[in-house]
């Protein structure tokens, strides 16, 4: 499977807007045609549809055949606001004078050349990204640079114990730990060989684990039909049933599902249980660290917008709504399974997760 260079980089936490640059408006190289102007930056349709390609790359084909050009238009537009906010995030480093040293460079380059197996391979997917070593370097610096400005917010953020507790005493059932079992299990096709391996397993002539191995038809076999923990509503409920009626030890009779026949044997219980404040303090401050980061960096980038000239040379809400009357003209049948594909997509690409969170892979 071919390596893209971008999604490499993806994965070591560098921004998805790598490789797509940023060209002013006044002075330079001239463009033709700028979709957006960040306070004289521009952003050309090019850019955009880089970038687009690139986050519509996450999803398969079945999401993206279901969407109609409404849905792709607000994905793209919603694509579009976050480059802006990368070049506001950017500037703001810039106007901070956010100084990044070649070691911190290298080191990230570093990083994506230990993705492939050579420097000819890694020269390659340069070659095929059209991304020449010293605009890749450029680009990392531009993304350790906003990373700076994010870690700024954040280490602003603070969480105290009445923070916590509060948090802890209003979403006490979110902490609560359902019952669970630790199950193994045999499942063959018919009731007349799971009788005879029950047969075995009450006379002891075999290890459960060792039959599973030997007879289970499930992809649990392998493992001696391990299944580990699992709470109610995660198996079928025949199979749930039996399962949780076990004490640690028992083995059921036959248990006939849509899969088969199985034999379950309890290996370990939990019961439900509800962690103390102190229990769960960690993870509480976890999540409230995370939320208020981010509601910090939101904040941020909101007053960044309302101090700069952004100029939108597109309307895309006024063809999200042509598209919109149209497809509502010509398609009458029920689309519930359309519309729940986008809402999908375009919750997922109003999050500005790969701006906010960018620096806390690194």
């Amino acid at each position: 499977m071919k390596i893209i260079l971008i999604v490499v980089i993806a994965a070591f936490g560098i921004s998805i807007f790598y490789g797509l640059g940023q060209y002013r408006s006044s002075g330079g190289q001239k463009r033709t045609y700028y979709i957006a102007e960040v306070n004289k930056s521009g952003i050309t349709s090019n850019q955009l549809q880089s970038a687009f390609l690139n986050a519509i790359s996450r999803y398969d084909n079945k999401t993206l055949s279901s969407l109609d050009q409404s849905a792709i238009v607000s994905f793209k537009k919603n694509i579009l606001d976050q480059l802006i906010d990368y070049e506001l995030l950017y500037q703001q480093a810039q106007k901070e004078k956010i100084k990044i040293s070649n070691d911190e460079i290298n080191l990230e380059i570093d990083k994506i050349k230990d993705n492939f197996s050579s420097p000819e391979e890694f020269n390659e997917a340069l070659k095929a990204n059209n991304i020449t070593l010293v605009r890749l370097k450029e680009d990392i610096k531009r993304q350790l640079m906003i990373n700076s400005i994010l870690e700024e917010i954040r280490d602003k953020v603070s969480i105290n114990d009445e923070d916590l507790l509060e948090y802890y005493n209003e979403n006490k059932e979110s902490f609560l730990e359902p019952e669970q079992v630790h199950a193994r299990h045999i499942l063959v096709e018919t009731e007349e060989e799971a009788n005879n391996l029950l047969l075995q397993l009450k006379e002891g002539l075999t290890d459960f684990a060792e039959l599973a191995k030997e007879k289970s038809i499930g992809p649990s076999a392998p493992s001696g039909g391990d299944l580990g923990f699992f709470a109610r509503g995660q198996m079928v409920k025949e199979f749930e049933d039996a399962a949780f009626s076990l004490q640690p030890g028992e083995i059921s009779e036959v248990v006939k599902t849509q899969f088969g026949y199985h034999i379950i044997k309890c290996e370990e219980k939990k019961e439900e249980y509800s962690p103390t404040f102190e229990e769960a303090k960690e993870k509480i401050s976890n999540i409230l660290k995370y939320q208020r980061e981010n509601e910090a960096i939101s904040a941020f980038i909101s007053k960044l917008k309302e101090e700069a000239v952004i100029v939108y040379n597109y309307d895309f809400d006024a063809e999200i709504e042509s598209l919109k009357s149209s497809a509502e003209e010509n398609q009458p049948s029920d689309s519930t399974e359309q519309v729940t594909s986008e809402e999908t997509v375009s919750e997922e690409a109003t999050e500005t997760e790969e701006v906010k969170d960018t620096s806390k892979n690194d």
